[in-house]
């Protein structure tokens, strides 16, 4: 039974029991995978791929805890974390960071070295970013270069070199990132400015609404860019459309900085990724 517990102390830990992590991670670097392959991408790569997002996804979850461990139990969202409950030791939560990194590192024996090396940076960027709320005042644009990696990787392992598309589709997807952290981090404002962690939420303050839209707008003009570029089929442009209108509705929601409604808006943007990545497979195969 003890062991039992144990067990899914860890699994909450990894946030593997809340996918939207993993998901917001995967859309991007799936869709990746078909534009950067003009519709033609490599299926076991990509099926590595899918494992190592959740594996690199959990190392994140797993280390970020351990980095705010202290911080972590004097907010209302976090304070029943495994780290904070005494579920889970830090030993332990470095024990199965390492663990989650080697498992992952393993499916780079199936890829070029050139993406080895890319990987290399990826995990710096994935492993440095809890430390970043300390003294970046908004910790979300490093967060966005850490997140969006996952192209990157793509690139270097699907066509062994990074591109301008590689490079237009990595700042869309950090400018992506960058909006809907943001309204993640409304969430915790109040907590965040007594402990004095940053965040961009507090660091644009009147304007966080106007910098959303912005970040959010940004992202979809690159990807207009891309389709222009790569002469996408039209649909594409219907699915950047639906984007667009979830955009309008998660700025509806964020408005009047509501921590329940702000938490939706930061979840709806799994199905602004579920149209892009649609979009992309039908934008280069028709």
């Amino acid at each position: 039974m003890l062991h039992r517990k144990k067990f899914f102390s860890f699994i909450k830990l990894m946030r593997a029991d809340k996918p939207i992590g993993t998901l917001l991670l995967l859309w991007p670097t799936l869709s990746a995978f078909y534009i950067l392959s003009e519709g033609n991408p490599n299926a076991f790569l990509m099926a590595l791929f899918v494992l190592g997002t959740f594996l690199m996804r959990s190392a994140g979850c797993v280390i970020n805890d351990f980095f705010d461990r202290d911080f972590d139990g004097k907010v209302e969202r976090t304070k029943n974390r495994s780290l904070v409950t005494g579920e889970v030791s830090p030993n332990e939560a470095l024990v199965l960071f390492t663990l989650l990194i080697v498992v992952s590192a393993s499916l780079l024996i199936w890829m070029n070295i050139f993406t080895f090396y890319i990987a290399l940076i990826g995990l710096a960027l994935a492993s440095l970013y809890p430390l970043t709320k300390r003294f970046l005042s908004v910790p979300q644009f490093f967060l966005g270069l850490a997140f969006s990696w996952g192209i990157m990787m793509v690139s270097a392992a699907e066509t062994n070199h990074i591109s301008s598309t590689t490079l237009i589709l990595f700042f869309s997807c950090w400018s992506w990132i960058v909006a809907y952290d943001t309204a993640y981090a409304l969430c915790d404002i109040e907590d965040d400015l007594v402990l004095g962690i940053n965040s961009s939420a507090i660091a644009f303050g009147k304007n966080t609404v106007t910098m959303f839209i912005l970040f959010h707008s940004i992202s979809i003009l690159l990807l207009i860019l891309v389709a222009v570029l790569s002469n996408f089929h039209s649909i594409f442009y219907f699915f950047l459309l639906l984007s667009a209108l979830l955009i309008v509705y998660q700025t509806y929601l964020i408005k009047d900085f509501d921590s329940e409604m702000c938490l939706k808006a930061f979840k709806n943007n799994n199905w602004l990724g579920i149209s892009i990545f649609i979009g992309s497979i039908l934008g280069v195969s028709l």
